[in-house]
């Protein structure tokens, strides 16, 4: 095997070996056969894809029933979010995790309901849970856009002395990193709303395709900056 394709495949493999790498590639799997699933003239090749996406979600949703132990093991580290730049940040964070901490249970129980294993209106479950995810990821979206502008202002305030040129690069390439998190989260925030009942925005108007290609895009670019993140390092 040769260097680079020893290297591809190492990469790959240590994306899989976490948990995380592997949510985001049985994420862009989810999405991507639902893409095609919709865009398909064929019935048959539609259907095969749309239920080969829905059992990559059904995996997800399954191995997110563990996340509640680490979700709190991440709440507790963060504490007030004192290692923020600003109050905003830190109070964002915050909320944020409290959100994201009952977000799990609720989840929990609509899973449980869906499967007949409680006696619950798994519609109703859902529909919560889906409030929460979208007030979670627009909450972390506006942390996104705050910790933006801390970098633009530490650009514009950066001393020209001999680190200058370090620092300027460092601040760019997280400036990047950031704008591609808050077009991530975007699309992300058009996705959740589309859960959402009818009657809010465009709750419950988007096509299949239109979900599997925005759920694509975003998971493509979670992928992405994994790989980036490791470079700024």
């Amino acid at each position: 095997m040769t260097k680079p394709n020893k290297s591809i495949l190492e990469e790959i493999c240590n994306l899989l070996d976490t948990y995380k790498g592997r949510d985001k590639i049985l994420r862009t799997l989810c999405y991507s056969t639902k893409l095609i699933g919709g865009l398909a003239k064929d019935d048959l090749l539609a259907k095969r894809f749309q239920v080969f996406s829905s059992q990559m979600s059904a995996t997800r949703a399954t191995l997110r029933l563990l996340d509640d132990l680490p979700m709190l093991k991440y709440t507790l580290e963060y504490g007030f979010g004192k290692e923020e730049p600003d109050r905003i940040m830190s109070s964002l964070g915050v909320i944020t995790n409290i959100i994201d901490q009952v977000y799990y249970p609720i989840e929990k129980i609509s899973w449980l309901a869906e499967h007949r294993l409680i006696s619950a209106d798994g519609e109703k479950w859902d529909v919560v849970s889906s409030i929460f995810w979208v007030t979670s990821i627009y909450l972390t979206l506006m942390k996104s856009l705050r910790y933006m502008s801390y970098l633009q202002k530490n650009k514009m305030h950066a001393t020209m002395d001999a680190e200058f040129k370090v620092n300027l690069i460092k601040i760019i390439g997280r400036q990047k990193l950031e704008a591609l998190t808050c077009i991530r989260l975007s699309l992300d925030l058009i996705h959740a709303i589309s859960t959402l009942p009818p009657g809010f925005l465009w709750s419950s108007k988007l096509k299949s395709w239109h979900v599997g290609f925005i759920g694509t895009l975003s998971s493509v670019l979670g992928i992405y900056q994994i790989f980036v993140k490791k470079s700024l390092q």
